[in-house]
């Protein structure tokens, strides 16, 4: 019983995320269903460097040309 409530708060956080809508409850299964899936953006790739100079150094070293 449990376990299907926590699944349709899952989905109904991952409809409103794909809706573009805010999350609009503080539920932990819906926030995770928000949240699962979205693109991590840079704080998550620059949280691994001391600091956004050397962040901008591996960049520069990675790109393809």
């Amino acid at each position: 019983m449990f376990n299907y409530l926590r699944q349709e708060q899952f989905q109904k956080g991952q409809r409103d995320r794909d809706a573009g809508l805010l999350p609009r409850m503080q539920d932990e299964s819906y926030l995770s269903g928000y949240l699962k899936g979205r693109p991590e953006g840079l704080d998550e790739t620059i949280q691994y460097f001391a600091s956004v100079d050397e962040y901008l150094i591996w960049k520069q070293r990675t790109r393809r040309p």
